[in-house]
């Protein structure tokens, strides 16, 4: 399945977290070629921290970290200071620079606000009412 298929899917089953998460939880093949290897990598713990889930096991895997040069997206040469700064960490981690809301698409949930900087990192520790909020909406 393509990534934004997979983002158009994983945006529709909000807000229920354990349908979201089930999405990301299968471990992808590596398909030999380190740019998208480390782009699939980045997109899995990504969507995982921005959308409060468990961040899958298989994103932390070698062959998604395989970058040897860092790749920016857009490529113009005039946004990459923006890129540097605006990246999220899981896409800076493995030297992908990018917009601050890397898969934000037309299904991208209306009532979630955008991203206007990074995620924090490391990710804050969760309160206990803010794990109990998230235990709650994710019975749902």
């Amino acid at each position: 399945m393509a990534l934004d298929e997979f983002c158009d899917e994983f945006y529709l089953d909000h807000p229920d977290k354990s349908v979201q998460q089930q999405r990301l939880d299968p471990v992808p093949q590596p398909v030999g070629n380190p740019r998208i290897d480390a782009w699939i990598g980045a997109a899995g713990e990504h969507l995982a921290q921005r959308w409060g889930l468990k961040v899958p096991p298989w994103t932390q895997r070698e062959c998604h970290f395989a970058l040897e040069h860092p790749i920016f997206l857009p490529t113009t040469l005039a946004v990459r200071g923006i890129v540097i700064v605006e990246s999220p960490p899981a896409f800076r981690s493995r030297l992908i620079f990018t917009r601050v809301e890397p898969f934000e698409r037309a299904r991208f949930p209306r009532d979630v606000p955008r991203a206007k900087v990074p995620l924090a990192w490391p990710p804050p520790e969760e309160t206990a009412a803010e794990r109990e909020e998230r235990e709650l909406h994710g019975a749902l």
